[in-house]
């Protein structure tokens, strides 16, 4: 099936690859005809996820608010598609959400428009669940059949509109998640997920190890073993290569404390926590060796760059 829409063999197991989009859509409409449903919304909607997007389906679902999610997936859109966008309008008593479809006049979009709002609508679900739908909007023809798109979406559903839209109650841009997220994703984590190839050389390798475990274990041992070596060669090679192990773990979790200071709002005390630290005092001793700044004082930095720029 991939070969049918000239789409390579590993495109469905590389998270990374390349896919244009006129040939996902052919791929969509191809699956509906496979398993002979009228629309890929039935067969592949329940998958249409934010939380398969990786690192990016997880920073945007951390935001406070529905509002602030959706928008951050408005602003950030480009790290997984090239040329579709949302615009977020109030509109009296609603909270409207268009999806703007680079591709909107090719063979099978049919199949794509309502996944896309699907993998929308999946954003809302950790704030409040299918509370708050007004309305789907498809430009496209209205079918024989309509009952089955208004059970998927679980609203009203109209067709031959001008716009692919979700329509909310004007109370989802400000519904707040009912539960805190279990890790913090920061937007570096993001460009390095959706840009960066798997570290090749030793110490990159091992700052990624650190990084991913930074809250929980860091002992050399066990990182020695992830990379299929002793601990003794691992201290050899770093030490070759001009770094200590403990000053790079010092050195980790200071960066990783530098985005949680400028891209979130949690307190010290957490994010000392989140970055291996026993103590606020000790990130804080941590931090102005490497920074000559400390954690309360980057977070003052950080905040008057952005009011002096006109974001608050």
């Amino acid at each position: 099936m991939l070969d049918s829409v000239d789409l390579p063999a590993g495109a469905l197991e590389t998270p990374r690859a390349y896919v244009p989009q006129a040939h996902a859509i052919a791929f969509l409409g191809a699956v509906a005809g496979h398993v002979g449903f009228s629309n890929a919304l039935f067969a592949l909607g329940n998958y249409a996820s934010v939380k398969s997007y990786g690192l990016f389906g997880e920073f945007v679902t951390e935001a406070k608010t529905f509002g602030a999610a959706i928008g951050a997936t408005r602003d950030l859109m480009a790290f997984h598609v090239s040329h579709d966008r949302l615009c977020l309008r109030h509109e009296d008593n609603d909270f409207r959400v268009d999806y703007h479809a680079a591709l909107q006049n090719i063979r099978q979009y049919e199949h794509y428009a309502p996944l896309a709002l699907a993998v929308v609508l999946s954003i809302a679900e950790p704030y409040f669940g299918r509370r708050y739908r007004r309305s789907v909007t498809l430009n496209l023809p209205k079918p024989k059949n309509t009952a089955d798109f208004e059970d998927f979406f679980g609203c009203d559903v109209r067709f031959d509109q001008p716009e692919l839209s979700v329509v909310f109650d004007r109370a989802a841009a400000t519904a707040t998640r009912p539960f805190q997220a279990a890790r913090v994703v920061t937007l570096g984590d993001v460009a390095r997920d959706a840009f960066g190839a798997a570290p090749r050389r030793l110490v990159p390798a091992v700052e990624a190890l650190v990084r991913a475990n930074i809250d929980g274990a860091t002992n050399i041992d066990d990182i020695a073993r992830r990379l299929d070596m002793s601990e003794r060669t691992l201290r050899r090679r770093l030490d070759d290569s001009g770094t200590h192990y403990r000053e790079l773990v010092r050195r980790t979790r200071v960066d990783f404390a530098r985005e949680l200071l400028t891209q979130t709002d949690l307190d010290v005390t957490e994010i000392s926590q989140r970055v291996g630290y026993s103590h606020p005092s000790h990130l804080g001793r941590a931090f102005r060796e490497l920074t000559g700044i400390s954690p309360a004082g980057l977070r003052r930095a950080a905040s008057n760059k952005l009011a002096g720029n006109g974001y608050r």
